[in-house]
């Protein structure tokens, strides 16, 4: 079975992101209105995701944000735009926070683990972040444009859980016929699962979800039984 698409192209364009400029989406940053920018994108972010990409208006965005819908294009021209510009906000609030999870493990699985914990963390801090965040491959299956636009478009969380499995490959942590790219497409899936089951059917269940999951992965789910021997029937010995 070969990784998701999704997968190969977050791979591919994260690690193209160390050879590639840096290009930003609307005005630069460090203008007067970065302030606002953040406050519109905080909107974007919780608007797409109660309403998907396709549902959410412009107006809606700006209306959240306390501004025009006039206004709001002065800083994102098209919808498009200011998705982009909410995912790439998105990943850069998290991938900070992953990567220190990552540089605190001593190991691929404690670092895999710890995770899924921070993962709860954050989901009840601000549950639009994830929801947002795991409800994306699905707008990239819906809409091409969006689908075109993230296959240039590098993902610094990707890039942490990278750098987290090279780091367990050069250790000799997989075992023999595991490959480090279904690894990675196997996490990925599994975290936007329990997202969306969060944002979707029950956010309660998400810690208990996501530590069941953890424990899987650190060998504690499952009890070790011991089998039961068969005894071998006696032999007769004859006189």
């Amino acid at each position: 079975m070969a990784p998701t698409a999704y997968t190969q192209s977050l791979m591919r364009s994260t690690k193209k992101a160390a050879r590639a400029p840096r290009r930003g989406i609307g005005r630069p940053r460090g203008s007067n209105g970065e302030a606002t920018r953040a406050r519109i994108l905080d909107a974007a972010r919780a608007c797409f995701a109660r309403t998907g990409f396709e549902a959410t208006t412009n107006r809606e965005i700006a209306d959240r944000a306390g501004l025009t819908a006039a206004a709001l294009y002065q800083y994102y021209d098209s919808k498009l735009a200011l998705y982009m510009a909410t995912v790439q906000h998105a990943q850069r609030s998290l991938a900070p926070r992953y990567a220190d999870v990552v540089s605190r493990s001593p190991s691929l699985r404690v670092a895999l683990s710890a995770l899924l914990v921070d993962s709860v963390a954050i989901a009840e801090q601000d549950p639009s972040l994830t929801a947002f965040l795991s409800a994306l491959p699905v707008e990239m299956s819906r809409h091409p444009e969006i689908a075109s636009a993230m296959a240039g478009e590098p993902s610094e969380v990707v890039g942490v859980f990278l750098e987290a499995l090279e780091r367990g490959v050069r250790a000799g942590e997989l075992a023999p016929g595991v490959r480090p790219e279904h690894l990675l497409s196997m996490f990925i899936a599994c975290s936007m699962g329990l997202s969306l089951y969060a944002a979707a059917v029950d956010p309660t269940e998400l810690a208990g979800a996501a530590g069941t999951f953890a424990a899987l992965i650190e060998g504690k789910v499952f009890a070790v039984t011991k089998r039961a021997s068969k005894k071998s029937p006696r032999r007769r010995v004859r006189r």
